[in-house]
């Protein structure tokens, strides 16, 4: 996410999902509170399953069957992230409408705080949503290197990569927002969350380039 100082811009006018890459990267570059990091990395996501989708597709023309189920789970995935392209814009213009609430009595100051708690709360909740989602991809992309032919098996390294910075992307994001957020129980639950998400992943991600590399070394 960009900081609040540039929430009174217009915002995106479509769904960024629905924008060309072009018009996504541009958006990205703006001024504009949003896209932020959060949206990037979900899409880095969605980027990432559908490489590790269009291995095992090339695959399925030899075996049409042995696939499907996890063509169907990688499909999943995917739209899973691409929604969460724009749940995590949406949930970070929910917190800078909340800080633009007026705070000149006292009644005005605490319905402001309690929106602005709840607006950060679902903030976290979102990018920890890309987090658990790029896990089970990452974990996905392991299972499926042995599918790799000599031709695809780079396309599982940069799946791979693809999902561990949608991971740590959208911790990143969680941190952020848990760093505000003044309920100590929920944050204490969302960290230990984001901890399971997190916990194996880089040396996952390690086994699958060590993989891709030993397969195309010069």
């Amino acid at each position: 996410m960009k900081g609040c100082a540039f929430a009174t811009l217009p915002p995106v006018p479509d769904r960024l999902i629905d924008r060309t890459l072009l018009a996504f990267s541009e958006d990205l570059a703006s001024a504009r509170p949003v896209p932020g990091g959060g949206s990037a990395a979900a899409y880095a996501g969605a980027l990432g399953a559908g490489l590790v989708a269009m291995v095992l597709r090339i695959a399925a023309k030899k075996e049409p069957d042995a696939y499907a189920a996890r063509i169907a789970e990688l499909d999943n995935l995917r739209s899973d992230f691409l929604r969460l392209v724009d749940d995590d814009s949406a949930a970070f213009s929910r917190v800078s409408e909340a800080m633009k609430l007026p705070r000149t009595t006292d009644e005005e100051r605490a319905q402001r705080k309690q929106r602005v708690q709840a607006a950060l709360l679902w903030a976290a909740r979102v990018p920890l949503e890309v987090a658990k989602t790029a896990r089970r991809l990452l974990e996905t992309t392991e299972r499926t290197m042995p599918d790799a032919s000599p031709m695809t098996v780079s396309d599982i390294g940069v799946g791979a990569l693809m999902a561990e910075t949608a991971l740590r992307g959208a911790a990143m994001n969680v941190m952020i927002n848990l760093a505000s957020l003044e309920d100590a129980g929920q944050v204490k639950a969302l960290s230990e969350e984001l901890d399971r998400a997190l916990e194996g992943s880089e040396e996952q991600r390690a086994r699958v380039v060590e993989f891709v590399e030993s397969r195309i070394a010069r």
